[in-house]
């Protein structure tokens, strides 16, 4: 990556001098102090203003995109004469949901990210897009796409560029930013301080004593204090666990800065990520307890973040049917992915007493009609007719053909209101329970979890009931089918 901008370093081959030494054959790799000097020096170098260019809006933009199991990687340039220079830098850790996904995907959704991220520089104005997977040039002919897929490429539309397709060997600047640590080497991760900031620092030091304690023993080499601090360039460092951490004076401007930083820049997350930023870059006495009563007086997090706590009061679970049967529990569940033969939702069924299910495929767009048919044939052809069933008031369930089917088999509708889903916990509970199994049998694409549906019931069913101290096939069928475990030990 510096290789590729040297012609705006200056002095480049004599700060890269020790690290170019040890690309040769016959020398021993050591990573030295000097080593260690040279790679700090080049990416402030990279960072500098004679690398880096302020944007021409009479320039087209040039975006440079890459994509690893690892990470993404996007750099925005401009053409400077000859040379292309470089406006933004963007790099993002690839999602772990993301790494089981094709090559297709990882490098559409780099594309994808790097659009949003630099949405007020692109929307509205022609660009180039640079890439080395030369696929993407057809992603607007592309007739079958999954959900995410149609997402990102519905924003994607939005945008005017050409795809111009890019070598490997030649797209080595966002290939560097995709790559992950394993293969970039030491990587050191720098936390720089603006000259207004350092200079309020150097001010507060001088104004709290127990910094300028510290400051004062380091002054006359006391032992002790030096092992645990240590002064840069006029900033006071506390040295811990092999990380050096800024120590902040007593200031409130100073410190409700960078708990600032910490928190509200970083996406107002809770205390304990709140803590992990600090402690990775800052110390001052009572640091946690002053994150603590800062994420909690947060007043965006207060308006915006919902309550995780359950509602006041006491449950009020349905009555438990008398037997097997009359009462039966429906719902629908979307699984978000949809399977090689066009299904999405799961119609789960479940009878209120015995627990047993019945897991039903269905299209997204499946109408009441096609709902009544499946529960005919995958619940009341082997089992009769409910006296009740409860569901939530999905508007398949609302409908008056529903309603209608209901009244001619002599089956009650009970309908849980929108603030109280709870009265249909068992359904909802049900959806977690299958989620869980279908991860492990699953392809990783997750397009044929439909036909895995039928091993899931089965598991389930014949698994004992926490509730009731049986299978749900056993007390529902009045006795126990035989499975795989059976085979194991000599019948009884």
């Amino acid at each position: 990556m510096c290789g590729y901008y040297r012609n705006f370093m200056k002095n480049y081959s004599t700060i890269a001098s020790p690290l170019t030494d040890l690309t040769r054959l016959d020398t021993l790799w050591e990573w030295s102090d000097e080593c260690e000097a040279a790679f700090e020096r080049l990416k402030h170098a990279l960072m500098n203003h004679e690398v880096l260019m302020v944007p021409d809006p009479q320039k087209p933009f040039i975006v440079t995109t890459d994509a690893s199991q690892y990470g993404i990687g996007a750099v925005l340039a401009q053409q400077d004469a000859k040379k292309l220079r470089p406006v933004e830098y963007m790099s993002k850790k690839m999602p772990s949901k993301k790494l089981a996904k094709s090559t297709y995907e990882r490098e559409l959704y780099a594309l994808y990210k790097s659009l949003i991220h630099w949405r007020h520089f692109l929307l509205g104005r022609f660009f180039y897009l640079r890439t080395d997977h030369q696929t993407l040039k057809w992603i607007k002919t592309q007739h079958v796409l999954s959900d995410a897929l149609k997402r990102w490429i519905e924003v994607i539309e939005q945008y005017d560029f050409k795809i111009d397709y890019l070598k490997g060997e030649y797209n080595k600047v966002v290939d560097t930013l995709s790559r992950g640590a394993d293969y970039l080497g030491p990587l050191v991760t720098e936390f720089g301080i603006s000259d207004d900031v350092t200079r309020s620092l150097e001010e507060a030091y001088r104004e709290d004593p127990v910094t300028m304690d510290i400051i004062h023993k380091l002054q006359v080499k006391d032992k002790g204090t030096e092992e645990e601090f240590v002064m840069v360039d006029g900033l006071l460092f506390l040295k811990k666990a092999g990380i050096e951490r800024l120590v902040v004076p007593s200031s409130e401007n100073l410190r409700s800065l960078f708990l600032g930083e910490c928190h509200d820049a970083t996406g107002h997350f809770g205390y304990k990520k709140t803590s992990a930023n600090l402690v990775q870059r800052f110390w001052w006495p009572g640091m946690l307890d002053d994150a603590k009563k800062y994420v909690e007086t947060c007043q965006v997090c207060q308006r915006d973040k919902p309550r995780t706590q359950a509602p006041l009061g006491l449950p009020k679970p349905l009555p438990i049917p008398a037997g097997r049967g009359p009462s039966v529990s429906m719902d629908f569940m979307d699984t978000l992915v949809t399977s090689r033969s066009g299904k999405r939702h799961i119609f789960v069924i479940i009878d209120r007493f015995t627990k047993y299910a019945r897991l039903i495929a269905m299209s997204e767009t499946a109408r009441t009609k096609h709902v009544i048919t499946l529960f005919m044939d995958n619940w009341v052809r082997d089992f009769g007719l409910p006296k009740s069933i409860v569901s939530d008031r999905d508007v398949r369930f609302t409908s008056e053909l529903w309603k209608k089917t209901a009244e001619q088999m002599g089956s009650q509708l009970q309908m849980t209101s929108g603030n109280h889903p709870e009265a249909n916990g068992q359904s909802e509970q049900m959806n977690k329970v299958v989620q869980h199994p279908l991860r492990h049998y699953i392809k990783p694409s997750r397009d044929d979890w439909d036909e895995k549906l039928p091993l899931i019931a089965s598991l389930y069913n014949n698994s004992v009931h926490n509730t009731a101290g049986v299978s749900p096939n056993q007390l529902h069928l009045g006795w126990k089918p035989r499975s795989a475990l059976d085979f194991l030990l000599p019948e009884n």
